[in-house]
């Protein structure tokens, strides 16, 4: 569940792994870098959904934090204006998913 605390959320290094495969990216020079996107696509996601709600259980918001995280890796150097169709197409299934949870 993210943190409503803005506490930075915890990165597994599974995700690290999962991440850097995706990527075909050897070493772990990176994986700092990595961390911190993996953190912050979390608490994008998480917060784009509801603060509240416990979105790990969903395999889309695994795949929204994937998609976001490896978005802006490998757009780092371009002034990025728009989130990528997938994951806003993802978060929207988490928002109803949870909204129907909540009622």
């Amino acid at each position: 569940m993210a943190d409503t605390n803005n506490e930075t959320p915890t990165v597994a290094p599974s995700e690290i792994e999962n991440f850097k495969r995706a990527l075909y990216i050897d070493g772990t020079e990176e994986d700092d870098l990595i961390t911190d996107y993996l953190a912050n696509a979390k608490a994008y996601v998480q917060n784009a959904v509801d603060p509240n709600a416990d979105l790990t259980k969903y395999h889309q918001y695994d795949w929204a934090v994937q998609m976001l995280a490896q978005f802006w890796y490998q757009n780092r150097a371009i002034d990025m204006k728009q989130t990528p169709y997938q994951v806003l197409s993802m978060i929207q299934q988490l928002r109803g998913l949870t909204y129907s949870k909540s009622e």
